[in-house]
């Protein structure tokens, strides 16, 4: 009775790999492994970072008294930056699940600040405007933190 459980137990936990087998070989054939397309990020030499620095610390002045315009002149500083160091335009076909965990979330941030500031909406909120900014700048810090990093080496 015990010989005859046992055998059979081992028959399932065969036939269970067996099929466990096929199944992965089957789904791998189906759905290939996805390429992570890497952006290869140019670096900036010291004078463009220095530029680049001063254009965005004026832009963050000037959303104390112009809020909108704050905004649309770091989405086009942002976009000039981002063209510089090489990722893809806003409206290309490149897809995020294409790029790397941290360029994905570069192009979430901006992608994020960039559809408040194309609203075509005078209506547009402060707060909206201000979460734009923060966006705006996590991703400018970043692209420029790793400008200054890729230079050095």
């Amino acid at each position: 009775m015990v010989t005859t459980l046992v055998v059979i137990v081992v028959v399932l936990l065969v036939a269970a790999g067996a099929v466990g087998y096929l199944v992965e070989r089957a789904r791998q054939q189906d759905f290939p492994p996805r390429q992570v397309r890497v952006i290869d990020l140019r670096p900036l030499p010291q004078e463009r970072v220095r530029d680049y620095r001063a254009d965005w610390v004026a832009a963050q002045a000037r959303f104390v008294d112009d809020p909108d315009g704050a905004v649309h002149t770091a989405d086009t500083l942002v976009e000039r930056l981002m063209a510089e160091r090489g990722y893809p335009a806003a409206d290309s076909d490149a897809e995020l699940s294409d790029l790397t965990r941290e360029q994905a979330e570069v192009m979430q941030h901006y992608l994020a600040a960039h559809e408040i500031a194309a609203a075509d909406d005078d209506d547009t909120d402060t707060d909206s405007l201000r979460r734009a900014m923060v966006h705006y700048r996590m991703v400018f810090s970043t692209l420029l933190a790793t400008a200054v990093e890729q230079h050095a080496e």
